[in-house]
């Protein structure tokens, strides 16, 4: 991956930004140099919430981006997901990524995000292939329009001094990859992440790392691909391209894969158990209730899935029909680690005393809670 030259901060920026630290190094180093630490786990709505990010960043993500949040939504008062920005306490090297259509729109949420959370770097969602999304002229829709995507860019990056990013897909229905990359890059955006198919693939078929490959040619910023790398050989031949490594699908359920994709052994089932127990304590003390964990089913099922390879190979039984039925219904904790002591063997709520003992730091931590109200933004990161 190449670093770009820095661009010079707006005056705007330099407002927006004012008693911070500036780097001497160009924007674009943050993620080159991360992107060599591992792999990174990509944005994705109902997701890549903070109970989700941080076991990612436990197995070794080298960094994590955020659900997208609606520029739009900003505006209007109504939040617009501003809370799947927020960090939890002593998280480094968040991403907020916003998805947006108006240049002005665009930039006063970069502004107000930063003023609250102070991420690391923010991102531009130009891939999301959503309806609802792509209507409002946002996600892939912008890839229709190079010259808006610049000017939404631009804006971002004038309201503040940390770097910006867009991902991307290859296009809509053809692949213009190579020239909306170019446009963003030329508007500041310091780094690519390439979704090797087009909005209208959306999940279907493979993806074309040729052409992920070809943008990197086109620019001369970091760029990750995304799009099934779930192994090792996947990431080292990702790798050997000179590209950085963004996963998305293939971490739910799964945020071992992190370390997988660099050679660590898949976890066997009584830790699979173990980290899905960490994610629901996680995720209930983060939104407050045991009502909220309908919102993590989705979620329960991935790691049913990889229970039942571990258990079964993948085999299809009575049993292991039951034990995913029972925890995508699950409507309360004890409920999954229930589901997980009949079918695994193991009830996580008492682990075994022999844990390696990075996983017993990790099922000892206690549980994530949002910081106070009162709580300080975070500073830049590292």
């Amino acid at each position: 991956m190449h670093s770009p030259a820095a661009p010079a901060p707006a005056p705007a920026a330099a407002a927006t930004a004012a008693g911070l630290a500036q780097t001497p190094h160009p924007p674009g180093a943050w993620f080159e140099h991360r992107a060599r630490l591992g792999a990174v786990l990509a944005p994705m709505a109902g997701f890549t919430d903070a109970p989700f990010r941080r076991l990612c960043r436990h197995y070794g993500a080298a960094w994590a981006v955020t659900e997208m949040v609606s520029a739009k939504g900003l505006s209007l008062g109504t939040g617009g997901g501003v809370e799947v920005g927020e960090p939890y306490p002593d998280e480094r090297d968040v991403v907020i990524q916003l998805f947006a259509a108006d240049p002005a729109l665009a930039g006063a949420a970069v502004e107000r995000l930063e003023r609250t959370y102070r991420p690391a770097a923010f991102d531009l969602n130009m891939g999301c292939p959503v309806k609802k999304v792509v209507n409002t002229g946002c996600g892939s829709e912008l890839l229709r329009d190079p010259t808006r995507a610049a000017a939404v860019v631009r804006a971002m990056v004038a309201a503040t001094l940390r770097p910006v990013s867009v991902k991307l897909r290859l296009g809509i229905d053809s692949v213009v990859a190579v020239e909306v990359a170019r446009a963003v890059v030329d508007a500041g955006a310091v780094a690519l992440a390439v979704h090797g198919r087009t909005a209208r693939q959306r999940y279907e078929g493979e993806a074309d790392w040729d052409r992920i490959a070809e943008v990197a040619a086109a620019v001369d910023v970091p760029v990750l691909g995304s799009g099934d790398v779930v192994d090792e050989a996947g990431y080292a031949r990702a790798r050997a391209r000179g590209l950085g490594v963004m996963i998305a699908r293939g971490s739910l359920g799964r945020p071992w894969v992190f370390a997988c994709v660099r050679g660590s052994a898949a976890p066997d089932a009584t830790e699979i158990a173990l980290v899905a127990w960490r994610h629901v304590r996680d995720h209930v003390a983060w939104y407050g209730g045991e009502g909220s964990l309908r919102r993590l089913r989705a979620q329960l099922g991935h790691y049913a899935l990889a229970a039942l390879v571990d258990r079964a190979g993948g085999e299809t039984t009575t049993a292991a029909s039951a034990f995913r039925a029972a925890l995508v219904r699950a409507e309360r904790s004890a409920d999954v680690a229930v589901a997980f002591a009949r079918f695994v063997g193991v009830d996580p709520r008492h682990p075994p005393a022999d844990l390696d003992p990075t996983l017993r730091a990790l099922v000892d931590a206690p549980a994530l809670r949002r910081p106070t109200s009162g709580s300080p933004p975070r500073g830049p990161a590292g």
